[in-house]
């Protein structure tokens, strides 16, 4: 695609589609320097840390419509995602950020759709060993109802 065929494609986008791509563009840049940097802002991922009441690292996203379903409802792909990245996000804030850590397994439980609003995810650690870390996750929207829960577990090494 040339630059002429993409400013042809933006010409009858509204005012809001046109924050959206730009705010992709500004994202897509960012991955140069931060992989996450892209999927995080479609979510408009944020950590907020670890809450010592909760005994959870705490997360959160923000439903719009372009991460909805035909149904407008919050694509199950995109609750997992959110999950993922708040998992993968406790591990590199647990172990820090110079080890390697993927997602070995994950287990999702759709159990409420997400309409609109921000979700929270608490996620716990069940267990930290040498390599192998198990968390859960438990998701809830603005009025506290859970969204979904999950548990993971992900390998980390330096």
């Amino acid at each position: 695609m040339t630059l002429e065929a993409l400013w042809q494609e933006l010409q009858d986008l509204n005012s809001n589609e046109v924050e959206t791509i730009h705010k992709l563009v500004q994202a897509l840049k960012r991955t140069r320097v931060s992989p996450m940097a892209y999927i995080e802002e479609m979510m408009n991922f944020q950590s907020l840390g670890y809450n010592p009441d909760e005994d959870a690292y705490v997360h959160r996203m923000l439903v719009t419509d372009e991460l909805k379903n035909r149904y407008q409802i919050l694509h199950g792909g995109m609750t997992t995602t959110f999950i993922d990245t708040a998992m993968a996000s406790t591990v590199f804030q647990e172990v820090g950020q110079d080890r390697r850590s993927v997602t070995l397994d994950l287990n999702v439980s759709f159990l409420k759709p997400a309409l609109e609003g921000w979700l929270t995810a608490n996620t716990q650690l069940i267990k930290k060993g040498r390599t192998i870390i198990v968390m859960e996750t438990k998701v809830k929207d603005e009025q506290e109802k859970l969204i979904a829960r999950a548990s993971g577990t992900f390998f980390s090494q330096r």
